[in-house]
């Protein structure tokens, strides 16, 4: 009786090569990676491409077999930190200098950086209510010493809103201006209304906490 070889899996196999060219910074983004991974592997373009979860599960995979489990989970302390000084640098920048920024919500990180999860394609989503104009909040963060931000504006469910980015040491941020009167459910999505997790400084200050814990265990 011959017992055959189990092929290996097209599909994990272009994750694998998928993650190892973001790491290595060989692909701009994560779609040019599956690209690209096409290209190494020369697996059938017909094969289905890499999900998010299943890209992010060989990210983790990735990341612990080079670094090890402490060495990630370092990194998303050090992530965290990061994303909690910018809120409280745009919290000061609203408190200071708007006459009623005090009245307003904190500014909240949304989606998955709000439950610390880094792996893949690091980004950090936040929204600011403010009547500031966009071009202060951007110097405001630049002369906290974050790069020098970019300012556009997006579509959104309520319309247009304008969003300011700049790549931090971690992650890739992105912060949107909610005006104080736009009647913004802060616990739905703004592009697709559905629901989507945030939190804001105390929050992740939390979450540092919890993962100290675990850092110190590791």
């Amino acid at each position: 009786m011959v017992l055959e070889t189990p092929q290996p899996d097209p599909v994990a196999q272009l994750a694998r090569a998928a993650v190892r060219a973001l790491a290595e910074g060989r692909a701009a983004g994560v779609e040019n990676a599956i690209d690209r991974a096409f290209d190494e592997t020369r697996i059938d373009p017909r094969t289905r491409r890499p999900t998010r979860s299943e890209l992010r599960a060989h990210a983790r995979a990735h990341e612990e077999s080079e670094h090890g489990e402490l060495g990630r989970l370092l990194r998303i302390d050090a992530a965290l930190v990061e994303a909690s000084e910018v809120l409280a640098r745009l919290e000061e920048a609203v408190i200071a200098r708007e006459p009623h920024g005090a009245d307003h919500p904190p500014p909240e990180v949304y989606g998955r950086a709000a439950r610390g999860h880094f792996d893949l394609d690091p980004a950090v989503h936040i929204r600011v209510t403010t009547s500031l104009p966009t071009a202060t909040i951007a110097q405001a963060l630049f002369d906290a010493g974050f790069d020098d931000p970019t300012c556009r504006s997006i579509e959104t469910r309520h319309g247009r809103l304008d969003e300011i980015s700049f790549p931090g040491e971690y992650a890739q941020y992105r912060i949107v201006r909610i005006p104080p009167r736009m009647g913004v459910d802060r616990d739905r999505d703004l592009v697709r209304g559905k629901p989507v997790e945030h939190s804001d400084y105390s929050g992740i200050a939390r979450q540092i906490a919890q993962l100290r814990v675990k850092t110190a265990n590791a």
